[in-house]
């Protein structure tokens, strides 16, 4: 088939046009593009894709759903590998709907952008577990309560998500559970067995899915308070029965040589056989 000299130079420039493409993002694109957060401190994690260099850097670019517009995230722009992005600063509205993407570079080339999914701050991050102190009294368990360190700077957050805590009790001897509402600061626990392990666990009561429990935290209830009167009733007793053994003893030590007094001679020498 005969083509026109004007379809060979379109053939031509598209061929060259490929070439550079190709030649221009050579390098692999980073892989696993992710926005992971802890309590709301955010971080950009990823791979390197496969086949790429060591000396190849990576830079960062974030975007806003309202704004549409990428902005490069400083501190992000020279990244190896190993090393991840935090986002913090770059999101800062809690119901904001934004993205991240991620380009490797060198020198002479660069690769394509790979992007992370959408991601909203306060509905994506998760919680940590609150701080948790334990100690019996009688028969109760004194709660204290606190959010994690990270929050208590931030007085809104905190008082967003530390208000109400969810605690799960459960009796060590046969794990019997129950469960109680608990606030930031001191809680009581009431009517449990004394002297009796119990274990708790406190998660932050939200209507977000992403929160995570404390680890078990487990104390004994104190012991019964001692009745004085049993005590005293008991000891008053064993005295008297003392009393009683040694006034035995000494009216059979009596009564005995009273015996051996009034005995025949020739029983006298058997008496050592009464003795026994």
């Amino acid at each position: 088939m005969n083509l026109s000299r004007q379809q060979r130079i379109r053939r031509v420039w598209t061929f060259f046009f490929v070439l550079i493409q190709e030649v221009h993002c050579s390098l692999p694109s980073p892989q696993n593009v992710t926005i992971v957060s802890f309590n709301l401190e955010h971080k950009l994690t990823w791979t390197p894709g496969p086949g790429t260099a060591a000396s190849t850097y990576f830079r960062v670019q974030s975007c806003s759903q309202k704004r549409k517009l990428w902005i490069s995230v400083k501190n992000c722009s020279n990244l190896q590998i190993g090393e991840s992005c935090d986002l913090t600063k770059s999101f800062k509205e809690m119901f904001g709907l934004y993205q991240a993407r991620m380009q490797a570079f060198n020198q002479d080339q660069e690769s394509n952008w790979t992007t992370s999914e959408f991601f909203t701050p306060l509905l994506d991050t998760t919680l940590g577990p609150p701080l948790v102190s334990l100690t019996g009294c009688g028969n109760c368990l004194l709660l204290k309560l606190s959010p994690p360190i990270s929050m208590e700077q931030n007085h809104y957050l905190h008082a967003y998500f530390y208000q109400e805590y969810t605690v799960n009790v459960s009796r060590t001897r046969d794990k019997a559970q129950f469960g109680v509402k608990a606030s930031s600061g001191e809680t009581l626990i009431n009517y449990l067995e004394p002297g009796v392990e119990y274990c708790i666990t406190v998660i932050a009561a939200t209507r977000f899915k992403f929160a995570l429990p404390s680890d078990p935290q487990c104390t004994y209830t104190s012991p019964q308070p001692l009745n004085t009167v049993a005590v005293l009733l008991s000891a008053l007793c064993a005295v008297c029965l003392l009393v009683f053994l040694l006034c035995a003893a000494l009216i059979y030590t009596r009564w005995l040589r009273n015996l051996r007094t009034t005995l025949p001679s020739v029983l006298v020498s058997f008496f050592p056989l009464l003795e026994r």
